[in-house]
């Protein structure tokens, strides 16, 4: 399957303030508008919590490749992970799972 920019419509800040339940409804919604599933969706993030936030994240996502940038200040990594998806609901469990992670920022 053919590798195309992700996450170009949906922004993290596009998730309405309220209930998470409301919210993750509502990134769904947005998810199976723009993606094509079984696809690669890529993951980014920002860490700003120190380098033991990454081995969190890779608790997570724990067989993925990690694109690591540090910033130009050394303040913060981005970091992005390509992983093949089945639905949006696989691309939620992650996002809820990182949710929980204090120093993580997701984009």
């Amino acid at each position: 399957m053919e590798d195309k920019k992700i996450n170009k419509d949906i922004a993290y800040t596009d998730i309405p303030e309220g209930s998470t339940t409301d919210a993750y409804a509502n990134l769904k919604e947005k998810l199976e508008s723009v993606e094509q599933f079984p696809g690669i969706y890529n993951f980014k993030f920002i860490i700003t919590g120190g380098l033991d936030k990454i081995e969190e994240l890779r608790k997570v996502l724990p067989q993925d490749e990690f694109i690591e940038q540090p910033s130009k200040t050394g303040k913060y990594v981005s970091i992005t992970v390509k992983k093949q998806m089945q639905n949006a609901d696989e691309v939620i469990s992650i996002y809820k799972q990182t949710a929980t992670i204090k120093g993580i920022m997701v984009l």
